[in-house]
């Protein structure tokens, strides 16, 4: 084993593998697993890594790829290790494992040692309220520090929430600087040395007999304010100017020449006093914050991180708490190292310079792995710089390179490679394939520029579903949060019956059915027009639609006021429920309407399976048999930060405050801008890799025809390869022939019928009842009895919030029925059966319960729980088998409605 690794592990190339590999080589190499500090980003990746660990335990041997690789790791034989794979899987359960997030184990270290700094062990984490902490901090300042505060806020045109914004900017970087003492009077008198040489060359120019009027407003100016944003003052010489370039001679240059000394150390001055009052005034604030925090007893992550740094650089030996801790790991393992903040390295690297010391006596031993073309959270402190200086500051540490994908096809890694391969002074290595084909296709999108942006995408969903690739298998990645949601709505309007989940933590008050009950209470107790036309718009109501909001106030909980609300306007859904349980944290309506805005609850998406849409930076570590890529649909947010942090490598060199203008005349500054431009193209460049290897076998662009972000790539409009359908057409049932559909107009029917109207919309009850017996149904792969026993289980994890005991008792005995019909039980015996199969037509999806094939003949299936047999639900199920006719071009369909009672199921064919 090499003891001392770095791995460079391109996208797709088995950096989870290298981790696992490297884990049980250590614990057959003598390593006892709470020895083995391993640090991941994400809890999700600490679980994930925790439990892939264990299976490969229990399954040492199955898998030849991963035995060959412990074996070469470890220099033990197969028979020696696969001899200590009982003890392994005994010692690894029964172990107290070492693997946390790099935030946790932080953590950890603050609650064992936060008494040296006076903070209780059992502190909350949770986030800052930024009103009631801004306040707080407000009321806490004397006259003299409130009046700072109030001049500098004036003399920079900031709010309070812009300074309290730089404020939180500070924190997170913890860097500091040395406060200087400028005079505010000095910036007057330099504007006014300033305005002294600038008046020389107005006169000089005025008095210029060729000059023309052009000329002549270009030194149009009295006040120092008037001066500054004239083009003329960023050229290196007068004569470079056009219209003084008639009245330009060694005088008036020699003027110019002394202006530009002196605006400089304007811009010195100005700049230095404004970085000296703001860090006075961070001070103030940062004290306040610990003192806030330390008597409300919680604290945020960086909180946890700036703790911890000063805990070792100022009030503990940091000897003594590093033997403490180094006492307790021999081995360390990172994974995401890329993403590492500078503050988090800091904090880490005298456990790794201990390791790294090179002692021959212990066994001790360093890994990381990562891959600075993924590093795509700068904004949040990772610091990809850090792999490289690791690498290159410690001669014991060997760094390899891993560019095998074994992900994505074929014709998707070449794509890859032809894009990112010329991109200049870019580090990447050619990737190397195995598996075969692949599809990808570039289209150039008119549509995202009007108001129907996801035409297009629709279309091409439908297409895809038509050639063969299932709905589960497809993932849309955006840019934006705000892309997934009205991507996510418009794709439900278009195919309300396909199911989609949003792999996203949106705020609940964002969602648009709660946003609408939002706007409704407001609206009923402001009385502003306002608030209704939100909500009409909100509804897909006209403008000026008038709306029965004629509810009682009186007498009614806010819990009361939601549902009533919702159950008239038809919008209950699963985020509505949610809503309604945080709501009792409101005392009355007032508190609802003033205080509901800071509701920090995250909307529900139950949908498990089904089509993905999620961000880009979501979808890191992730893969997906079919990728839809879309373009940035707004553009990028202008970077409006007033602090320009300069690095070199991963020392701070410079702080700079950003004023316009001032790269004309200091050269570190100009500098220092172009370098944080090249970082932030080096952005937008990894945020396409990791958005262009999540696909597997078929990735499909779209790209805007103006102002696309692959534009970077140079990409163009192509098709390449053939697009791969899915194994599987149900999530269900692997052995299942694959249906294959041709494309065409089935038409549709004259009244949308959707499986809530079933149901009594306005009883909720009703709603839910009936949609965890269709759930239960669909979980059931062969109608048996231990399959309903099953099933019932995963409707009750899923569900129980919603019915109570004695309806999944009711459900249990529905069901129970419908196993029993002798004519059911015909009906399916023998059949190869596919639960909840989609008809695609007009870019709409239908969704049948149950269709069935046996001896030449298909059969349709369509579960009912209501009392009522409706006219509309034979109108539906004989559309369904008009569907079936056409697309298979055959008359032997027969449909069934199953209309499950308590008492009995009721089959009648159509």
């Amino acid at each position: 084993m090499k003891k001392y690794l770095a791995l460079k592990a391109s996208a797709g190339s088995g950096k989870t593998f290298a981790l696992t590999v490297r884990y049980i080589s250590l614990l057959l190499l003598g390593a006892k697993p709470n020895e083995i500090l391993t640090l991941t980003f994400t809890n999700k990746a600490a679980n994930e890594m925790s439990e892939r660990i264990y299976k490969t335990l229990l399954t040492l041997g199955d898998d030849e790829a991963y035995l060959n690789a412990i074996v070469e790791q470890s220099n033990l034989s197969k028979k020696e290790i696969l001899g200590r794979k009982s003890f392994l899987v005994k010692s690894f359960s029964n172990a107290t494992l070492s693997i946390f997030t790099i935030d946790k184990f932080i953590n950890k270290i603050l609650r064992e040692f936060c008494g040296y700094i006076g903070i209780s062990d059992d502190f909350e984490i949770k986030e800052d309220d930024i009103e009631t902490l801004s306040m707080k901090f407000l009321e806490s300042l004397d006259s003299k520090q409130f009046e700072i505060l109030i001049d500098f806020s004036h003399y920079e045109k900031k709010k309070f929430n812009s300074i309290f914004d730089l404020f939180k900017n500070l924190l997170e970087k913890n860097e500091t600087i040395d406060i200087l003492n400028i005079d505010a009077k000095l910036i007057d008198l330099q504007k006014d040395m300033v305005l002294e040489n600038a008046f020389k060359i107005k006169e000089a120019i005025l008095n210029c007999s060729v000059a023309s009027n052009s000329a002549i407003k270009a030194v149009d100016f009295e006040k120092f304010d008037d001066l500054f944003g004239r083009t003329w003052l960023e050229k290196d010489t007068l004569a470079d100017y056009s219209y003084f370039k008639k009245c330009a001679n060694e005088t008036i240059e020699s003027y110019f020449s002394t202006l530009k000394e002196q605006i400089a150390i304007y811009y010195k001055l100005r700049a230095g006093y404004s970085l000296s009052k703001l860090f006075e005034l961070y001070l103030m604030f940062k004290d306040f914050k610990f003192s806030f925090n330390k008597n409300k007893n919680y604290l945020e992550f960086n909180d946890i991180s700036n703790l911890v740094y000063e805990l070792l650089s100022t009030k503990i030996d940091k000897e003594f708490l590093y033997f403490r801790l180094d006492s307790q790991f021999s081995h360390i393992l990172m994974d995401e190292f890329q993403d590492t903040s500078l503050l988090q390295y800091k904090i880490l690297e005298p456990l790794i310079k201990e390791i790294l010391s090179g002692d021959a006596t212990k066994f001790k031993t360093f890994f990381y792995v990562g891959d600075t073309k993924q590093s795509i959270y700068r904004f949040r402190g990772g610091k990809r710089e850090l792999f490289d200086y690791v690498a290159n500051t410690n001669k014991l540490l060997e760094v390899e390179v891993l560019n095998t994908n074994y992900r994505s096809c074929e014709n998707i890694i070449s794509y890859v490679n032809s894009l990112f391969l010329k991109l200049p002074n870019y580090e990447y290595f050619e990737q190397e394939s195995i598996a075969k084909d692949g599809y990808i296709e570039v289209i150039e999108d008119s549509a995202f520029d009007e108001d129907e942006k996801f035409i297009n995408v629709a279309s091409k969903i439908a297409a895809l579903l038509q050639e063969g690739v299932n709905s589960n298998d497809i993932a849309i990645l955006t840019y934006t949060n705000a892309d997934v949601l009205n991507l996510y709505y418009y794709l439900k309007q278009k195919f309300p019956s396909l199911k989609i989940s949003t792999e996203m933590t949106s705020k609940l008050i964002n969602q648009q059915n709660v946003k609408a009950i939002i706007n409704a209470i407001k609206y009923i107790y402001f009385k502003e027009d306002i608030y209704k036309e939100n909500l009409n718009a909100l509804i897909g109501k006209s403008i000026l639609n008038e709306l029965d909001l004629l509810v009682s106030l009186e007498e009614k909980s806010i819990q009361d006021l939601i549902k009533e609300i919702a159950s008239n306007l038809k919008i209950i859904d699963e985020n509505i429920i949610k809503l309604i349980e945080v709501s009792s944290s409101f005392n009355n309506i007032v508190d609802f309407v003033y205080e509901i805005d800071k509701l920090d609850a995250n909307m529900v998406n139950s949908e498990s399976i089904g089509l993905q849409i999620l961000t880009i930076f979501k979808s890191k570590g992730l893969e997906f048999n079919t990728v839809i890529l879309l373009d940035r649909i707004k553009r990028k947010n202008v970077d409006k930060s007033s602090l320009l942090f300069e690095y070199d490598s991963v020392e701070l060199k410079n702080i700079f405050y950003k004023i316009k203008g001032y790269e004309n005349y200091n050269k570190e500054y100009e500098k220092a801008l172009a370098k944080e431009k090249a970082l932030s193209l080096e952005d937008e460049i990894n945020i396409l890799y990791v958005a262009l290897t999540r696909a597997k076998n078929n990735m499909i662009v779209f790209k805007k025809i103006k102002s696309s972000v692959f534009d970077i790539l140079n990409m163009s409009t192509c098709k390449i390869g053939t697009i791969k359908e899915s194994i599987n057409i149900s999530k269900n049932y692997d052995k299942v022939e694959k249906v294959i559909y041709t494309p065409m107009n089935l038409g549709t029917q004259d009244k949308q019928i959707a499986k809530e109207k079933e149901l009594d919309e306005n009883h909720l009850h009703a709603k839910y009842f009936g949609i965890t017996t269709h759930y239960c149904l669909e979980m059931m792969n062969e109608f048996s009895l231990d399959c309903l026993d099953y099933s019932l289980k995963l409707a009750r994890s899923r569900y129980s919030n919603y019915l109570n005991e004695v309806d999944f008792i009711d459900i249990e005995n529905r069901i129970f029925l419908l196993v029993q019909n002798d004519a059911f039980k015909n009906i399916v015996k023998d059949s190869e059966f596919i639960t909840e199969q989609s008809l695609i037509y007009k870019e709409e999806i239908k969704i049948i319960d149950l269709l069935l094939f046996k001896n030449g003949t298909y059969y349709i299936i369509d579960y009912k729980t209501t009392k009522d047999r409706l006219p509309e639900h034979i109108a539906q199920v004989s559309f369904y088998k008009k569907a079936i006719k056409d697309i298979f071009n055959t008359n032997e369909v027969k449909a069934y409605l199953v209309y499950l009672h308590s008492n009995e199921s009721f089959i009648k064919e159509i």
